[in-house]
């Protein structure tokens, strides 16, 4: 799906919970168009600071890791993608998907070209490809991939990477050394609560233009018609909704502001 806030908070629970049972690793199967800076930023520090070694794998066969999910891939102790899956088109672009003005976009471009510069070399892959990711949108199939240094492997499912792994010693982000013990153990699947699956579909970007769109008609109607009511809070509600899904606001004061409006309309 999308990379978002849930998304990201999601993920981090995961690798959490991992350094506290002493998982041997956290395997994060991903298949993403992309998504916001800020969450993608999020997941690649928590993977950067992990006491527990992070496998990115892009799967299944016909997924895609594009955009923020590129970078996360490169971030990853060991980066895996399945037969027929592709990665890259990383170049930095409005939520709406509209271009940038010509100095934004230059100062974007540069700090994520940076950034995945950073990340890249100290991974030891190919910096110069991974930078040609942000800044030309180039994309890699997981055989050219490999051969260009951008993955370490590929796999063709779950168990075959694990087979794939054990033994295999890796080079963690702060320079220590890390022989990974695969073979033969279990894979414990960590869903998403309730709750975060709701929240990450008003999260999803789409959505979140809509409520935009939707609160500020709500809003506009109840100015001209007032004492209507229904407009208007239904425009104040999915005015607050969509500033979380953008995260202008946390889900803390999300939630505040409509117990505030709640209690205003008593």
């Amino acid at each position: 799906d999308v990379i978002h806030r849930v998304t990201a908070g999601y993920i981090v629970d995961g690798i959490e919970r991992a350094e506290e049972e002493g998982a041997e690793l956290v395997l994060i199967q991903l298949q993403t168009p992309g998504g916001l800076d800020v969450s993608m930023r999020e997941i690649i520090e928590k993977i950067l600071n992990s006491s527990v070694p992070v496998v990115v794998y892009v799967a299944p066969s016909g997924a895609r890791a594009a955009s923020a999910g590129f970078l996360i891939t490169l971030a990853a102790d060991v980066a895996v993608m399945a037969p027929g899956t592709n990665m890259g088109a990383a170049h930095p672009v409005q939520g709406s998907g509209q271009p940038m003005d010509e100095t934004l976009s230059k100062k974007v471009e540069s700090d994520a070209a940076a950034y995945i510069r950073s990340i890249a070399a100290k991974r030891g892959r190919n910096v110069e490809l991974a930078e040609k990711g942000v800044v030309e949108s180039q994309s890699w199939t997981a055989d050219e991939a490999l051969e260009v240094g951008l993955i370490d492997m590929v796999a063709g499912s779950q168990s075959e990477l694990l087979e794939k792994l054990h033994g295999m010693t890796i080079q963690r982000f702060d320079g220590q050394e890390a022989v990974l013990q695969t073979e033969g153990l279990p894979l414990v699947e960590v869903e998403m609560t309730l709750p975060q699956r709701i929240l990450a579909v008003v999260s999803n970007p789409n959505v979140a233009y809509i409520l935009m769109t939707l609160g500020v008609l709500g809003i506009y109607f109840e100015l001209a018609n007032p004492g209507a009511m229904l407009p208007g809070v239904i425009g104040v509600i999915c005015l607050i909704l969509a500033f979380f899904a953008l995260q202008v606001l946390p889900v803390n004061y999300a939630g505040l502001l409509l117990m505030l409006v709640g209690i205003g309309l008593l």
